[in-house]
């Protein structure tokens, strides 16, 4: 469907048309907002907290349902991006730049080279499996727990805690050095197993050649 849009052959007219049908969902949804914000219903943060929420609903869907995997890994940078938006709001500005330099950046650019580099196209693609039964057993466990979470939690007027550098630092590089090093660990070990099956690929392919 995408490819009989008349666009040069240098854009990509899956991204091309997904932003546009963004664009006109997005639209009366912020036209709405504005009216609300206007009328005094909502105010400024209630307002980019539903335009962050819907950013994130979309890029998770995105994700999640677009087959391309460069694509969906377009779609989670949108998502993060409306997690950074969220913590933003939370007055927690170092976990916004963490979201978006590691997680919107390195964490997305790794799983895009490991996916190159273990040639993932040549493998066949399983449109349904068994673990879907679990995968939605799981889901609706999480939700569960996060709506507890909603209908339990004590909302409060938002203030401002200024927390020092040094005291934040020792808590990271010294309390939660632990962790740290083993998501470095174990980002590693993904990286590391992905160079190695490409090499050991592009070996059998210079045997079977010769």
């Amino acid at each position: 469907m995408f490819d009989r849009l008349p666009l040069p052959s240098q854009f990509d007219r899956t991204i091309v048309a997904g932003g546009t049908v963004a664009g006109l969902a997005g639209g009366p949804i912020l036209v709405v907002l504005l009216g609300l914000m206007i009328a005094g219903t909502i105010s400024v943060a209630e307002m980019v907290f539903y335009l962050a929420a819907a950013v994130v609903l979309a890029g998770a869907l995105g994700a999640v349902l677009i087959k391309n995997i460069v694509h969906a890994s377009l779609a989670l940078i949108a998502t993060l991006l409306g997690v950074a938006g969220i913590y933003l709001l939370l007055l927690t500005e170092f976990l916004a730049l963490v979201q978006i330099l590691v997680y919107g950046g390195g964490v997305i650019i790794l799983l895009l080279f490991a996916l190159m580099m273990t040639n993932a196209q040549d493998d066949p693609i399983v449109q349904d499996g068994t673990q879907k039964p679990f995968a939605f057993g799981v889901a609706a466990l999480i939700g569960g727990v996060f709506i507890a979470a909603l209908l339990d939690a004590q909302w409060g007027s938002p203030t401002a805690a200024v927390v020092p550098f040094r005291d934040f630092g020792m808590r990271l590089f010294r309390d939660f050095s632990v962790p740290v090093i083993i998501v470095a660990i174990l980002l590693d070990i993904a990286f590391t197993g992905a160079f190695v099956n490409a090499r050991r690929a592009e070996a059998e392919d210079g045997e079977g050649r010769s």
